[in-house]
């Protein structure tokens, strides 16, 4: 009797990921973590009020730890959402060349 296969690991996938989807996959990762980052440093402000600079970095540092702890999520939503993002790129792409070589 086979053995089942190991599920590939969660930093496996997102490697793969990058492989096949290179600049939409590192774009998507990069947009959400920036996202998650600034979200968690907004809430973080508000509940917080800082008054100086040092108060300031402090929130960024904050908000850069809380998104630190969300990763395995955002690498799941990463997953989730760049072959949908992929497939409509490159069908804008496909668009586009068809409307240049439409006009030529």
């Amino acid at each position: 009797m086979a053995e089942p296969v190991a599920k590939p690991s969660l930093k496996a996938r997102l490697k793969a990921s990058f492989v096949e989807y290179p600049r939409v996959a590192i774009y998507t990762y990069l947009v959400l973590s920036v996202l998650t980052i600034a979200g968690f440093s907004i809430a973080i402000a508000i509940g917080a009020e800082p008054s100086s600079a040092t108060g300031v970095l402090g929130v960024l540092g904050a908000g850069w730890l809380a998104a630190k702890a969300t990763m395995p999520i955002r690498i799941l939503v990463v997953l989730a959402i760049t072959p949908p993002i992929a497939a409509f790129v490159q069908r804008r792409r496909s668009n586009a060349a068809a409307d240049d070589d439409a006009d030529s």
